[in-house]
């Protein structure tokens, strides 16, 4: 399994879904907490269902087990904790919740996509979250940001 990260803020939907289509994705997996916020846009979970599927032809799965905590990215957001702290504290929660044994990884095929919100993946939970089901699942061959 080839595991892709990407984010959406500032991203245009047709950079966004030809970044997917030209990566071969086979599956969109939201680790948003809130993927249903009218701030989403064209990622509002109800339309990136219907996009993945019909520009991609692809499944979206959102996945509560990789979400941070509402509280710990309020924290991070508003610079009462820094990134440390803050990645500390996800890698944490995703040990305490079995992450990687509690997925049902049969529908998220070779080349999954984690999705998050923000652009960049130097300071996002989708990196940790890539690299953490990484180093626990033996068929895990690499992590691509796009």
């Amino acid at each position: 399994m080839e595991i892709h990260t990407t984010g959406t803020s500032g991203v245009p939907a047709e950079r966004f879904f030809l970044r997917l289509k030209q990566a071969g994705i086979t599956s969109i997996i939201d680790t948003r907490a809130h993927p249903s916020s009218q701030l989403a846009g064209y990622a509002k979970s109800e339309s990136l269902k219907y996009f993945a599927k019909e520009l991609l032809g692809v499944t979206y799965i959102h996945e509560p087990i990789l979400c941070p905590t509402s509280t710990d990215l309020k924290n991070y957001r508003d610079g009462i904790i820094d990134w440390e702290i803050y990645s500390h504290l996800y890698k944490e929660l995703l040990a305490s919740r079995k992450a990687h044994e509690s997925i049902d990884f049969s529908q998220w095929g070779e080349k999954p996509a984690l999705l998050c919100s923000e652009e960049s993946p130097e300071n996002c939970h989708r990196r940790l979250a890539s690299q953490f089901l990484k180093n626990f699942l033996p068929n895990v061959t690499s992590v691509v940001d796009l």
